[in-house]
């Protein structure tokens, strides 16, 4: 009796679906990576996202730049992180026009297939943290141009998705522009930057949970008095009682703190699967499985920080400007109708391919070699269903903020970070901070708790 043999072209396709299962980006680097933050061992942190370079592969060459770009802001090497997160940010645009071939093998196996372009935050993210590079490297001008960029970026997000999008402002990108621009001395655009982090911090509450930072009212006094705008003026005071406003002139003559600390690690990705088996045209049984991606919070254990000015009887405390977990989760919840879709289609397409080779396999070897063919192709469609998981790993779960107005001078600091039942977590000391008259000090620190 003749033996019946299954096809070699199908155990080789069998075998090539699982070895393309294996594309997802690295991410056991994250722990030595994170416990280096943790420990205030940035430049070891960087090095460890370089030395995983080769790890990330082309297709998250993105996450990369990201992380690098990142790990360098944090090591005080601002030029160097610039150079990367420019990279980042030139991949994301020629990824707006995608490879055909790459999309119909992400179609038979999953989204890690296709290269990584980032989520529309992270993509913001690139020009916030550049833009605060530039500000360390005393660079105003170019700062302000990462802001425009934002602005730039903001507008196509909402015409790309008929505004219908609940990530229509960054509050936080815009209220760094409203500082920018006031040290700048452009008091009409610092006023305009003000009023839509205002508006944003709007949407914020009702969206994420984001409460409106209290310096907003002051900013906005400020400045609509300045401008001669009475009738905003008259709006605001309305609405922020109770606020000593300092004058434009009492500025110019003292100086300024802004201190911004960066708490926490951002949510990860991870899969949630939905399994349903169902009967194939034989009769067989075909397991049915769809990916998709959620996020998981790493919550930050600080609630704020308080920040006191040795020699001086003040202290001043921290505001949450961004929740970066909140708009991941929010953003992700927004197109997940649009990447359920996707899926199905594309488990629809596996199933369909399934059944013609299983069906092929009959026809040709008998039903045996159809149903061990049908059944391999059912273990590859299942295998290698995954959700893309990919994501900015090395952003954190918050941005908190504060502003403190000093005269000139030399100041020692102390900064108190608190957790959520007003225990102290830690302190930090930071000594010889120099507050130039009319000059704006930038301080940022990173907390991995």
């Amino acid at each position: 009796m003749k033996q019946k043999y299954i096809p070699s072209c199908f155990l080789i396709s069998f075998f090539l679906i699982l070895l393309l299962y294996a594309c997802a980006a690295p991410v056991s680097h994250y722990v030595m990576v994170e416990r280096n933050l943790l420990e205030g061992n940035y430049h070891k942190a960087d090095s460890i996202v370089e030395q995983y370079k080769n790890k990330y592969g082309d297709r998250n060459a993105v996450l990369y730049y990201m992380d690098r770009g990142m790990t360098l802001h944090l090591a005080g090497n601002y030029e160097k992180s610039n150079l990367y997160l420019s990279e980042a940010e030139k991949f994301v645009e020629d990824l707006y026009t995608k490879s055909i071939t790459t999309e119909g093998g992400a179609m038979l196996t999953n989204d890690n297939l296709l290269p990584y372009e980032g989520e529309d935050f992270e993509k913001v993210m690139l020009n916030l943290v550049m833009a605060l590079n530039y500000v360390y490297l005393g660079k105003w001008d170019d700062a302000l141009v990462e802001a425009r960029k934002v602005d730039h970026k903001l507008n196509l997000y909402n015409d790309k998705y008929e505004k219908k999008n609940v990530y229509k402002e960054d509050a936080f990108a815009r209220y760094l522009s409203g500082i920018l621009y006031e040290y700048r001395g452009e008091l009409n655009d610092a006023y305009i930057s003000y009023n839509k982090a205002y508006m944003a911090y709007k949407d914020y509450r009702r969206n994420y949970g984001t409460a409106m930072p209290s310096f907003i009212g002051e900013d906005l006094l400020r400045l609509s008095r300045a401008l001669g705008l009475y009738d905003e003026y008259k709006k605001h005071q309305g609405e922020f009682n109770n606020i000593k406003i300092r004058d434009i002139k009492e500025l110019q003559s003292n100086g300024e703190l802004i201190f911004i600390y960066l708490s926490g690690r951002a949510p990860f990705k991870e899969d949630f699967f939905i399994d349903a088996p169902v009967p194939d045209v034989s009769g067989q049984l075909y397991y049915l499985r769809i990916a998709l991606p959620r996020f998981a919070p790493q919550p930050s254990q600080v609630a704020y920080a308080r920040i006191y000015i040795r020699g001086k009887n003040s202290e001043e405390k921290t505001y949450l400007v961004e929740d970066i977990t909140a708009i991941a989760k929010k953003n992700l919840e927004d197109r997940i109708g649009r990447i359920t879709a996707k899926a199905v289609a594309r488990v629809a397409l596996k199933f369909a391919a399934a059944q013609t080779a299983k069906k092929a396999a009959t026809k040709k070897y008998g039903k045996d070699a159809g149903i061990l063919v049908g059944g391999l192709l059912n273990i590859a469609s299942v295998a290698t269903e995954e959700a893309d998981k990919r994501s900015w790993r090395t952003l954190p779960d918050k941005i908190q903020m504060a502003r403190v107005f000093l005269s000139p001078g030399s100041y020692n600091i102390e900064v108190h970070y608190i957790g959520a039942s007003g225990e102290i977590l830690e302190k930090r000391i930071f000594t010889d901070i120099s507050i130039k008259a009319g000059g704006k000090k930038f301080l940022t620190q990173r907390i991995i708790r």
